[in-house]
């Protein structure tokens, strides 16, 4: 199956990505302050982070880069450090996810692009984009034999590649690939991992759809 990753590239831009059917029929949607393209906190600020869903469904919140902000499960997001990072809201029928930048993260530049899966900087306007054609409805990963129902402990020198599952099999949908700590271990555009430092840091993979699945690696 086809995997890959957009480009990245300048550090100073965000790009904000919606799963669904059409902007105007989206399952979930992060209010914006007035006028603001992105979120804005200083070290140590905290923010009330509000969506919309047009069901009654339960939003998980979760944050690109823990060490640059953390967000609570009610939405509570709080600065830790500068940098440029991505908050989502996921329900079960969608996804919204906008860009976050904390004290000096970008050096007084507006972000307006992020990358759909990881929240890495891209080059770009701000843009919500979907995917209506997708058609996976469930992602299973496994690596190096193990599913991420078992722990996976690597030592520094180890590698391997994701195996993925979709569902349906027949689905060549690109898959992208993003690890909450990359200080920690590394994934690249086919699903490649390396561990660089002790620690743990949980691999997403994630169909243009944003149906997703997670990993966790441990590193001694």
């Amino acid at each position: 199956m086809k995997k890959q990753l957009f480009a990245l590239a300048s550090a100073a831009a965000l790009t904000v990505v919606l799963a669904g059917c059409g902007a105007e029929e989206a399952a979930v949607k992060i209010n914006l302050p007035e006028n603001q393209e992105y979120l804005s906190l200083e070290i140590g600020e905290e923010i009330s982070v509000v969506a919309q869903t047009k069901k009654s469904e339960n939003i998980a919140w979760t944050c690109g880069d823990d060490n640059i902000a953390f967000i609570s499960p009610d939405g509570k997001l709080t600065g830790l450090a500068n940098g440029v990072t991505v908050v989502t809201a996921k329900t079960d029928s969608g996804y919204d996810n906008v860009g976050v930048v904390v004290g000096n993260g970008v050096e007084g530049a507006a972000p307006s692009s992020v990358n759909p899966a990881t929240g890495a900087a891209g080059a770009g306007t701000v843009q919500r984009v979907f995917d209506e054609n997708s058609r996976v409805t469930g992602l299973s990963l496994s690596l190096n034999g193990m599913t991420e129902d078992e722990t996976l402990i690597l030592s520094n020198g180890d590698e391997g590649t994701f195996r993925v599952t979709v569902t349906p099999s027949d689905c060549e949908d690109p898959i992208y690939f993003d690890s909450s700590a990359p200080d920690v271990v590394t994934v690249d555009d086919e699903g490649h991992v390396t561990p660089v430092s002790r620690g743990s840091a949980t691999i997403t993979a994630t169909a243009p759809n944003g149906v997703t699945d997670t990993f966790k690696i441990f590193v001694r």
